[in-house]
């Protein structure tokens, strides 16, 4: 892919390419296909899959390359690792690596098949038998992660994989909404619809709350009231509007997104020269904070944090340091590497 600035040209390429051959390989034995965070072994859990990493950070780069080859990626998703959906971390065969159930990466699968069938117009791979199967247990999982009262679905970990506060987060929920719209026509029952409007009602009417004079989505809530101001890279509130949620001019969201950008808040970096978030799982700025960046309207800003950035030899890796722009952690982060090309696609696409 060809871009007028050179610079940008290499980083989408070298990361493009990074992410096709090592978020995904084939098997020494088998030759089947399978999808990894990064089969490098300098990546600090090697081999390993999450369902978020692979399916909404490499699978939309992969996607916009090769419809094919991400078809047979979504027929090894939805084969070898539909039995453990949700679960924190699997090996390649779908065997439980390390347990904890996520509610973003219950939601992942559902979200990949969705773009794949909008871009390529192939239907017909939804209504394959196991495919059918595997959103039923999807959707049997949600249903039992549902508060009966709130209206909200709950998560014990957090898109860093790490513990969360409290049970329920806005961007998780708003993952929801995305995924019962999605199941809606995948499963051809317009029924859920509904339930995707009556979760982001739950969303607007509990997650929402002030201070200063202003409304804000907190980042997780519990059925007492109690709430944190936080943010994570690996599932930002930055991408509401990404994923359908609201309206890039909604009010509360700006409200949100200028929180957390703020020199205020202790892990925005603001005034650094990579002025990006962090968090406590790894406290520099993050690359996936970057592609926030560029799909949620900071596109300019985070060029030039790009540009500043020599990551992991050019190479996306999980943080940088904020004043030098070097690796800090997670070298070789594949599947970071393709969302940083899907979203310079995507912010370069509109003449940025």
């Amino acid at each position: 892919r060809r871009l007028d600035d050179p610079r940008l040209t290499e980083l989408l390429n070298t990361n493009l390419f990074f992410a096709f051959f090592y978020a995904s390989g084939r098997t020494v034995d088998t030759e089947e296909l399978c999808l990894m965070t990064s089969r490098s072994p300098r990546y600090y859990v090697s081999a390993a899959y999450w369902d978020r990493d692979s399916l909404l950070w490499a699978f939309p780069a992969i996607l916009a390359v090769d419809p094919a080859y991400a078809r047979e990626a979504l027929e090894y998703v939805f084969t070898k690792q539909a039995r453990n959906f949700g679960v924190h971390s699997r090996y390649i065969d779908g065997t439980v690596l390390e347990p904890g159930f996520e509610l973003d990466e219950l939601c992942a699968p559902v979200i990949a098949l969705d773009r794949y069938v909008k871009a390529t117009g192939d239907a017909e791979f939804s209504r394959e038998p196991f495919v059918q199967s595997a959103l039923r247990h999807i959707l049997r999982t949600l249903e039992g992660k549902r508060h009966p009262g709130l209206g909200l679905y709950e998560t014990f970990l957090q898109p860093t994989d790490d513990l969360r506060n409290f049970p329920y987060l806005t961007y998780d929920n708003a993952l929801v909404c995305y995924a019962f719209s999605a199941l809606a026509g995948l499963m051809d029952r317009s029924e859920l619809e509904e339930r995707a409007i009556e979760t982001r009602r739950a969303v607007y009417a509990h997650c929402i709350k002030e201070e200063g004079g202003k409304r804000f989505f907190a980042w997780s809530v519990d059925e007492n009231g109690q709430y944190d101001i936080y943010d994570e890279p690996p599932g930002s509130l930055q991408l509401l509007p990404h994923y359908g949620f609201c309206g890039p001019d909604d009010e509360i969201w700006q409200n949100t997104v200028t929180m957390i950008r703020d020199k205020s808040y202790p892990l925005s970096f603001a005034g650094a020269p990579i002025a990006e978030i962090g968090c406590k799982h790894a406290p520099h700025p993050w690359v996936l904070s970057i592609c926030n960046s560029l799909l949620c309207g900071h596109a300019k800003s985070a060029l030039e944090h790009l540009r500043r950035t020599t990551m992991d030899n050019g190479i996306a890796c999980e943080s940088v340091n904020e004043q030098t722009g070097e690796c800090e952690t997670g070298e070789a982060f594949a599947t970071c590497a393709g969302f940083l090309a899907y979203a310079l696609l995507g912010a370069l696409s509109y003449g940025i």
